[in-house]
């Protein structure tokens, strides 16, 4: 393919690399439902486990299976609004005022309030010392930081859809 003369060599055409700016209506339209992603895969990423552990015959506590996906999409949607609408929104409408909202910006954000969460979390939580602390938080981080990614990566590709549609 011929390149093109009148794009600057420097520009990427690499979609993570694209800065975006839309409008605040596409904004709240991404976030109404993006933060809904959250719960759900952290659902289906319990169900992948507990079949996991089915098939190598890891002994798992059956009432976990039923109370941790009943409180992640009611307590945990609630809670995936609230802190998108508190936190990511504005850091949303921020990086897009300065010209640098795009996927790379979104994940990051996005990680960095699951690091500080399960951070928080497991250092109020764990009084045995930091080496307890440290598993806490590898253990949250696991539980928290990929559905929080993916609600980060649906919340990307509503934005970024949008502009191409």
């Amino acid at each position: 393919m011929p390149e093109n003369p009148f794009q600057s060599p420097t520009c990427s055409t690499d979609l993570s690399h694209t800065r975006l700016s839309p409008t605040n209506a596409v904004l709240w339209r991404a976030y109404l439902f993006a933060p809904g992603v959250a719960p759900i895969a952290f659902v289906l990423m319990l169900v992948v486990i507990f079949f996991i552990a089915g098939i190598f015959k890891i002994d798992v506590n059956p009432a976990s299976f039923l109370i941790l996906p009943v409180l992640a999409l009611t307590v945990g949607l609630l809670a995936c609004y609230v802190v998108a609408g508190a936190i990511g929104m504005p850091i949303a409408f921020f990086l897009r005022n300065r010209g640098q909202l795009n996927g790379y910006t979104i994940h990051g954000a996005a990680l960095a309030w699951a690091i500080v969460f399960c951070g928080v979390i497991s250092s109020l939580s764990i009084r045995g010392g930091p080496q307890q602390a440290l598993v806490a938080f590898a253990y949250l981080m696991c539980g928290v930081a990929p559905p929080v990614l993916v609600s980060g990566s649906a919340f990307w590709i509503l934005v970024r859809n949008h502009r191409q549609g």
